[in-house]
Order: structure tokens, then C-alpha cells, then sequence
């Protein structure tokens, strides 16, 4: 898109309005991860919910844009990079009385790193066009795994999804999936309708749920690692096998 094709600014401020409420719920998660986490799981919650709208609202009026990209980039490092990998820390890796440097921030910064290499790389991807399938975990997708598994030890009282260890893997694993280049189906983009209706189908479910206080946060973490385990799986069967010598 040329400066000349650039949509007007007020075409532009209806879409980064939305993107900047993120930032917004990113933020809140900050604040409320001390002494609520569940509360800081549902602030980035709203910043999901966010981030999927302000893309389609731009086209919707016409007002797609490099500042556009470029604002919900900044945004996603906030809200799915720092917030989360802060969130987690804060809930489960730090001991109390939560003081000073601890090894397991270096987890947190990791998680935060392979994040803001995730949308560097899809940002150069963009240049060539439209992405119709990711390289590596999305970090909506990378940030809502850890925050939906605290959402389930709150909803289902399971307080060993706590420990160190359980929640240093979910910020890990997403991180290193992040950072690899392993071919991920695009939510963004579907290959039909079918698809579509059942992704937005599974989301909306789990939103019901937590709307009417039920386990959404673990009804959203079962679809999440089942669209990772899926990706993961056709990737291999995509991969060509090489023929016996």
C-alpha cells in the first residue's frame, strides 16, 4: 500500500482504538497478576477479544494500514508477551515474599524474547503478502495457554497446576513453538467455511462458559493445546518422507 493509498486518519482511529484497548487489558493484567490472577487471566482475555477484532474492523471500513500492523505488533508484546509471562511468574514461579531476582525470570524473559521474535518474523512475512498459514505458534496462541491453565486450577480447584514446574512447561513449550518453523494453520485465514464456523464455534462456547461463571478458561485451554497437538501432527504428515537408499 502506497502513501497515496493510505486510508484517511479517522478511518485508521476506529481500528487502533480497539488495538489500543488491548494495551489497555494488557495493562490491567499487570496490575491485578499480585493479587488477582484470575482477574489479570480475564483482563487478557478482553485483549484477545480485542486483537481479533480491530483486524477485521479495519477491513470492514477500509482502513488496513503499515501503522495499523505496526501498532497491534507493539500491542501483542504487551499483552501477549510481558503480561502473561509476568502473570505466571508472579502466581507460580516466584516464592514468596516475591522479592529480588529469582532464576525463573529468566523463563519469563525467554517467553517474552521468543514472542517479540515471533512478530518480528511474521511482521517481514507480511511484506510479501497476505499470510495464509503461520510460521511457528501465533503468540495469542502462545500467551493464552498458560493464562487458560491458571484459569483451570482456579475453575476446577486443582491447586497442583501451580507448581513450578507444571507452569515453567507452559511457558516453554509455547515459547520454543514460537521461535521454530513449524507450519501452523492461520485462524485468520480458513480453508472453508466448516473451518471457520468450528473455530469461532469453540471460542464463542468457552466465552459462553465463563460468561454464566462455568469453566470456560478450561474449556478455551483443551481447544488451545488440541489446535497446537492437530497443527503439530499435520505438519508431520505434510513432512515428505525420503525414500529408502
Amino acid at each position: 500500500m502506497t502513501a497515496s493509498q493510505e486510508p484517511s486518519a479517522w478511518r485508521i482511529a476506529i481500528p487502533a482504538s480497539i488495538t489500543l484497548a488491548g494495551i489497555g487489558f494488557g495493562l490491567l493484567s499487570l496490575a491485578l497478576a499480585a493479587s488477582n490472577a484470575y482477574g489479570s487471566c480475564l483482563a487478557l482475555i478482553g485483549a484477545a477479544l480485542c486483537d481479533m477484532i480491530d483486524g477485521r474492523v479495519a477491513r470492514l471500513t477500509s482502513a488496513r494500514s503499515k501503522f495499523g500492523a505496526e501498532l497491534d505488533n507493539l500491542a501483542d508484546i504487551v499483552s501477549f508477551g510481558i503480561a502473561p509471562a509476568w502473570l505466571v511468574y508472579r502466581w507460580s514461579l516466584a516464592p514468596p515474599p516475591h522479592e529480588g531476582f529469582h532464576p525463573w525470570l529468566l523463563l519469563a524473559f525467554a517467553f517474552v524474547a521468543a514472542g517479540a521474535i515471533r512478530l518480528a518474523r511474521y511482521a517481514t512475512k507480511l511484506d510479501d503478502g497476505p499470510v495464509k498459514e503461520f510460521e511457528g505458534l501465533a503468540i495469542p496462541i502462545a500467551a493464552l495457554i498458560p493464562v487458560t491453565l491458571v484459569m483451570a486450577s482456579h475453575e476446577l480447584s486443582i491447586e497442583a497446576i501451580r507448581q513450578p514446574n507444571i507452569m515453567a512447561a507452559s511457558l516453554a513449550i509455547p515459547a520454543i513453538l514460537m521461535v521454530g518453523r513449524m507450519p501452523m494453520p492461520s485462524y485468520k485465514r480458513f480453508p472453508n467455511r466448516a473451518g471457520q464456523l468450528t473455530f469461532y464455534g469453540l471460542i464463542t462456547g468457552g466465552l459462553t462458559l465463563l460468561a454464566f461463571q462455568l469453566p470456560g478458561g478450561a474449556t478455551l485451554f483443551g481447544f488451545l493445546v488440541s489446535y497446537v497437538i492437530m497443527s503439530m501432527l499435520r505438519a508431520v504428515m505434510a513432512t515428505p518422507r525420503r525414500e529408502p537408499a
